[in-house]
C-alpha cells in the first residue's frame, strides 16, 4: 500500500486529540527539561524526582479556562513538595503514615467540591505523598526531595505560561476545534446508520455522538465566557470564536434532525438515500477541515461540494415525488432531511467568514502574560459547594470517608507489614475508587488490564535496555503518549503509564524484575480493596439519583416545549430566551443519559426499571429533537393556517409533560391519564389535511403536521414510561396501561 501522508493527517485530524496533543507536547517538554538537563549536570536523583513532579503536575493540568489552570499549576508547585515531605517524615511510623494518608484522603475526596480542578490537584497531591513515603532520606534528603519536586512543577507552570504568551487564544481554538471534531463524529454516525439501512433513532451511536458534542460545546462556551470577562472588549477574536461554537452546535442538531429519516427498504428510495449519504459525507469533510484549520493553521475551506450534493439531493427528492408508487410518508422523511441539511448552509457560510477573519494581526501575541485569576471568586464558589456537602447524607462527604478508609487500609498494609513495593496498594485505591460504584468498577477493570499489559512492556524494557540515554528517550516517549491518551483512552494511558513509573522508580532504586511482578499483585490487591470499599462503605448507587436527574431533564424539556409552542401559536421566530431554553434541554437530556449509562455499569441486582428509564431517556431526547425541528420552521417565511384546536392540544401537551416530570421524582404525585391529549390530537390532526391528498409542491403544512404528531407521540410514550415506572414492568403491564 503506498504511503499517503495527506490521508494519514486527515485521519489524525478526525480524532479529537487536538487538546491532548497540546497537553502532551507541554508535558513532555516540562518533563524533559529536568530529566535531561539535571542528568547532564550529573544530578541523576534530582532529575528523576523533578521529572516525577513535572509528570504529576502535567496530569493535574486538566485544561479549561486559563485562570483555573493557572491556579491549579500554582497550587501544585506548593502542595506537591509539602505532601512529599510529609510522606517522607511520617513513613518512619506506620501508624502516623496511616493517619496522615487517611486525613489527606478526606481532603482529596472533599476537593471534588471545587470541580475538576480540585479533583485532579487532589490526586496529584496524594501521589506526591506516596512518593515521599517510598523515598528515604538517604536517597533524597528533605531539601533535595522538596526542591526537586518544586523545580519539576515549576517547569510545567513555566512551559504553560510560555505557550499562553505565544498564542493567548489557542486554547479556546483547540476547544472549538474539538467541537467540530465532535460534529464530524455526529455526521459520521448518521452516515453509518444510513448505510446499515436502519432507523437512526434506534441506534445509540448517533445519540452518544451528539451528547459528546453538547459536552464539548458547553465546555468551550465556559472557557470563552471566562476569557471574555478578562478581555477589554476591543478584541474581536472571542466573539468570532463564539460564532463558530454556535455553528458547530447547530450543524450537529440539524444532522440529528436529518437522522430522524426512516427510509426502510423501499426500492424507490435507494437513489435518494444514496444522495443523502453523499451529502452527509461532504458535510463531514467540511467539519473536519474546519477542525484542522483551527488547530493547525489556516487552510482552504470550500463548501461548494456540499452545495452541489444538496442540489443532487433536491433533484433526487423531486424524482421521488413524481413516482406514483412512492408513499407520501417516505418522501416527506427525505423532505424533512433536506430542509435540515439545507439549514447548515448558513452556518457553514458563517464559518467561512470567521475563518477568513480569524487569523489576522489581532491574533498575534497577547498583551499580558498572565490572565486575571479571580482566585477569590473561585475560592468562594468552591467553599459554598464544600459547605453544601459537609453532611453525612451528602454523596461527596460519604465518598471522602470511603476513600479515607480505603487509602488508610492500603497504607497500613504497606507500612505495617513492611511490604516491599507495597505502595502500589494505596496508589491503586487512589486511582480506582470513584464516587459512584459504576465508575469504580470501570476504573478497576481498566487499570488492572492496563497494568498487566504495561507490566509486560516494562519487563521487556527493564531487562533489555541498559543505556541511560536510551532510557531517558523512552521515558519522554512514554510521557508524551500517556498524556496524549489520558483523557480519552484511559486503559491505553495506564498501559503506557505503568512502564513509565516503573522505569523512573527503577532508576531511583534498582530492583530488576521483582518490582515488575510485585506491582501486578499489589495492583490487583488495591483494585479489590477499592471495589470492596465501593460496595460495602456507603455505596452510592446511581439508581437513587437517576429519578431526580430525569425529572430535571423532563422539566427543562417542558419549558422549552412551552416556549416553542408559544412561538408557533403567535407565528413568530425563536428568540434568545428560547435558544437558552433549548441549550438547557439538550444539556439536561445528555446528563440524564449519562446517569442512565452509569446505572447500567452497576451490578444487575442494583438496577431497577431499566426499560422504563431507557424509554424516558430516549423519548425525552426525541422530544427535544422534534421541538428543535419545529423551531427551525418558525420564522422561515413559510406560512400555513394554524391547526384547529391548537390551543387545546398545546395545553394538553404541556400538562402531560408537567405531570410526567413530577411523577418521575415524586411517587406521590398524581400521574393522571392521557384522555385530554388523545382527544385534542384526534381533533387537530385530521383537520389539517390528508397525507394522500397533500400538495407535493408545497409540503410545509404536512411537514409541520408530521412534527406535531411526532411530538404528541413522544409525549404519549413518556407518559407510558412514567406509568410503567410507577406500576412495574410485569408481563401484564401493557394490558393494564
Amino acid at each position: 500500500m503506498p504511503f499517503r501522508p495527506a490521508a494519514i493527517r486527515r485521519h489524525l485530524v478526525a480524532l479529537p486529540l487536538t487538546m491532548g496533543l497540546s497537553a502532551a507536547i507541554r508535558g513532555t517538554l516540562a518533563t524533559g527539561i529536568p530529566l535531561l538537563g539535571l542528568a547532564a549536570l550529573h544530578h541523576p536523583v534530582p532529575a528523576l524526582i523533578a521529572a516525577l513532579g513535572a509528570l504529576q503536575t502535567s496530569i493535574a493540568d486538566v485544561g479549561g479556562p486559563y485562570r483555573d489552570r493557572a491556579i491549579t499549576l500554582g497550587l501544585a508547585c506548593l502542595l506537591l513538595p509539602l505532601a512529599a515531605l510529609s510522606g517522607q517524615w511520617l513513613a518512619h511510623w506506620w501508624w502516623a503514615a496511616t493517619l496522615g494518608a487517611a486525613m489527606l484522603a478526606v481532603g482529596i475526596g472533599l476537593a471534588r467540591a471545587f470541580g475538576q480542578l480540585g479533583s485532579s490537584l487532589g490526586f496529584a497531591t496524594g501521589v506526591a505523598f506516596l512518593i515521599g513515603m517510598v523515598t528515604p532520606a538517604a536517597v533524597a534528603p528533605p531539601a533535595l526531595l522538596g526542591g526537586s519536586l518544586l523545580f519539576g512543577a515549576g517547569c510545567t507552570l513555566g512551559i504553560a505560561l510560555i505557550f499562553w504568551k505565544l498564542r493567548p487564544y489557542k486554547r479556546v481554538e483547540y476547544e472549538v476545534a474539538e467541537c467540530f471534531s465532535a460534529t464530524t463524529a455526529v455526521v459520521d454516525a448518521a452516515v453509518r446508520a444510513l448505510r446499515r439501512d436502519t432507523p437512526l433513532t434506534d441506534g445509540g451511536a448517533l445519540s452518544h455522538a451528539h451528547h459528546d458534542l453538547r459536552l464539548r460545546v458547553e465546555q468551550a462556551r465556559a472557557t470563552l465566557d471566562q476569557l471574555r470577562r478578562d478581555s477589554d472588549g476591543r478584541n474581536l477574536t472571542l466573539p468570532r470564536l463564539l460564532v463558530l461554537i454556535r455553528s458547530a452546535a447547530r450543524i450537529g442538531a440539524n444532522t440529528l434532525a436529518a437522522g430522524d429519516t426512516e427510509t426502510g427498504r423501499h426500492a424507490c428510495a435507494l437513489h435518494a438515500q444514496a444522495a443523502l449519504v453523499r451529502t452527509l459525507e461532504q458535510l463531514a469533510r467540511i467539519c473536519r477541515v474546519i477542525a484542522r484549520d483551527l488547530a493547525f493553521g489556516r487552510g482552504q475551506l470550500d463548501t461548494r461540494p456540499y452545495e452541489t450534493e444538496l442540489g443532487h439531493l433536491a433533484r433526487a427528492l423531486e424524482r421521488l415525488r413524481r413516482l406514483p408508487d412512492c408513499p407520501p410518508a417516505l418522501w416527506l422523511e427525505f423532505e424533512h432531511a433536506l430542509r435540515a441539511l439545507d439549514r447548515n448552509r448558513a452556518h457553514l457560510r458563517n464559518a467561512v467568514e470567521v475563518l477568513d477573519q480569524l487569523f489576522g494581526d489581532e491574533h498575534a501575541a497577547g498583551s499580558r502574560l498572565l490572565p486575571r485569576l479571580y482566585a477569590r471568586e473561585l475560592l468562594r464558589r468552591g467553599l459554598n459547594n464544600l459547605r453544601a456537602n459537609l453532611s453525612p447524607r451528602a454523596s461527596l462527604f460519604r465518598h471522602a470517608l470511603r476513600l479515607s478508609l480505603a487509602v488508610a487500609s492500603g497504607t497500613a498494609l504497606y507500612s505495617g507489614f513492611a511490604l516491599p513495593h507495597g505502595i502500589w496498594i494505596p496508589l491503586t485505591v487512589l486511582v480506582v475508587l470513584q464516587p459512584d460504584i459504576g465508575g469504580t468498577r470501570a476504573r478497576a477493570f481498566q487499570r488492572t488490564a492496563g497494568t498487566v499489559a504495561g507490566v509486560a512492556l516494562a519487563g521487556l524494557l527493564v531487562t533489555q535496555v541498559r543505556d541511560p540515554g536510551l532510557i531517558n528517550l523512552l521515558l519522554l516517549g512514554l510521557t508524551f503518549f500517556t498524556l496524549l491518551f489520558l483523557r480519552r483512552r484511559y486503559a491505553l494511558a495506564v498501559t503506557l503509564l505503568t512502564p513509565l513509573i516503573i522505569l523512573l522508580l527503577e532508576r531511583l532504586a534498582p530492583s530488576g524484575l521483582a518490582l515488575v511482578f510485585e506491582r501486578v499483585a499489589y495492583t490487583l490487591a488495591g483494585a479489590v480493596l477499592a471495589l470492596a470499599a465501593g460496595y460495602w462503605l456507603w455505596p452510592n448507587w446511581q439508581r437513587r439519583h437517576l429519578p431526580a436527574q430525569l425529572a430535571t431533564a423532563l422539566t427543562s424539556t417542558a419549558r422549552y416545549a412551552a416556549a416553542a409552542l408559544d412561538h408557533l401559536r403567535s407565528g413568530t421566530g425563536v428568540d434568545t430566551v428560547t435558544i437558552e431554553l433549548r441549550r438547557a434541554a439538550e444539556t439536561d437530556a445528555a446528563n440524564a443519559d449519562a446517569a442512565y449509562q452509569r446505572m447500567l455499569a452497576e451490578p444487575r441486582r442494583q438496577r431497577e426499571s431499566t426499560r422504563a428509564y431507557l424509554a424516558l431517556v430516549s423519548y425525552n431526547e426525541r422530544l427535544t429533537r422534534h421541538i428543535t425541528d419545529l423551531d427551525e420552521f418558525l420564522g422561515t417565511g413559510e406560512h400555513a393556517p394554524l391547526p384547529p384546536y391548537l390551543e387545546d392540544w398545546i395545553a394538553a401537551v404541556q400538562d402531560t409533560l408537567a405531570r410526567v416530570a413530577r411523577t418521575t421524582a415524586d411517587d406521590a404525585a398524581p400521574l393522571g391519564d392521557l384522555d385530554a391529549l388523545e382527544a385534542s390530537n384526534a381533533r387537530m390532526s385530521p383537520a389539517i389535511g390528508r397525507w394522500d391528498t397533500l400538495d407535493r409542491q408545497h409540503p410545509y403544512p404536512v411537514l409541520r403536521q408530521a412534527l406535531l404528531e411526532k411530538i404528541a407521540t413522544d409525549v404519549s410514550a413518556l407518559y407510558a414510561a412514567a406509568w410503567r415506572l410507577r406500576h412495574g414492568e410485569g408481563p401484564d403491564a401493557h394490558d393494564r396501561l
